[in-house]
């Protein structure tokens, strides 16, 4: 197939592992919150009373807090306006050291102010209107679903990027192994080819060149004896294309500079790849592969 062919395949691809992917993974977001929802409704009585009392009891509810403000908090962004790198910690499970709550002592009622000073008075109605018991019951619905929805789509976008990267390395690393090569210790340092003897991989290597950079995966060839270096690169955006295959063209340049002919550079592409990127790749002399088609991997391998 020519580049065009292969580019169109490959874009269709990306679309359909988007929507089946992420409207999973936004599903599966949304509804782990329900119950810390619940949690966090019923100690700060439907939002009215947000005070250190209820962090301190769970710690769990910040993660709700965060996305009940304008504008919502990331855990670093509240984190640093505490004086902590990021609330994750607190937020991922209860408290379980005395250690901890007497940090989150210190903590709770700068977070209290913060979330109380900013909270979404739009999205919990009753806090200034009166309303019957049916409308109290709708009204407190929809925030749910509201709050609930903000976390699932956050969530699910930072799920899916890693999701995916592990999909690709996961299918990549198959169709090495198929060609017969032996995986070693992955994030190993690569500071001259015969780090690797003949036959072996490994994955996600750091690579002496210039500076230290990482590689996706390290291989050395059999036939040939040769290191190759190989990125991965799944883009969802097409204008982020530009950027990522100029990285890999950088990366490329400095690595031949450190391994002269002794060294092959591939990229494994998928997504929305624009045409005169992919073309940028094969004219300055690399090899390009396709998700869509990783078997020539391994008949590149086995050659």
């Amino acid at each position: 197939m020519n580049y065009q062919e292969n580019c169109k395949i490959s874009e269709n691809r990306e679309v359909e592992i988007y929507f089946d992917m992420a409207q999973q993974l936004y599903v599966d977001a949304a509804d782990r919150c329900d119950e810390i929802y619940d949690i966090a409704e019923d100690l700060t009585h439907g939002f009215q009373f947000i005070t250190e009392s209820c962090i301190l009891e769970d710690s769990r509810i910040i993660k709700i807090l965060r996305y009940c403000t304008i504008p919502c908090l990331s855990q670093m962004k509240l984190g640093q306006l505490v004086g902590l790198r990021t609330t994750a910690n607190y937020e991922h499970q209860k408290i379980q050291t005395r250690l901890q709550y007497s940090r989150l002592i210190k903590l709770a009622p700068g977070i209290a102010n913060i979330i109380s000073n900013n909270l979404d008075r739009n999205r919990f109605v009753w806090h200034n209107t009166d309303l019957d018991r049916e409308q109290l019951q709708l009204a407190r619905h929809y925030a749910k679903q509201w709050t609930c929805s903000l976390i699932g789509n956050q969530n699910s976008i930072t799920a899916f990027r890693n999701w995916r990267k592990d999909l690709q390395e996961n299918q990549i690393a198959l169709a090495i192994s198929q060609a017969g090569y032996i995986e070693v210790a992955s994030r190993t340092t690569i500071r001259k080819i015969t780090d690797l003897l003949p036959g072996q991989y490994s994955r996600e290597c750091r690579v002496q060149g210039h500076n230290i950079q990482k590689a996706d995966f390290a291989i050395r060839l059999k036939k040939s004896k040769k290191l190759m270096l190989l990125e991965a690169k799944a883009i969802g955006v097409r204008i982020d294309a530009f950027k990522r295959i100029k990285e890999c063209r950088d990366k490329a340049q400095e690595w031949k500079n450190s391994f002269g002919e002794n060294f092959v550079f591939g990229a494994v592409l998928a997504g929305f790849i624009p045409i005169s990127e992919v073309e940028s790749l094969i004219s300055s002399g690399h090899i390009v592969f396709w998700e869509h088609g990783l078997e020539e991997i391994s008949q590149f391998l086995s050659e």
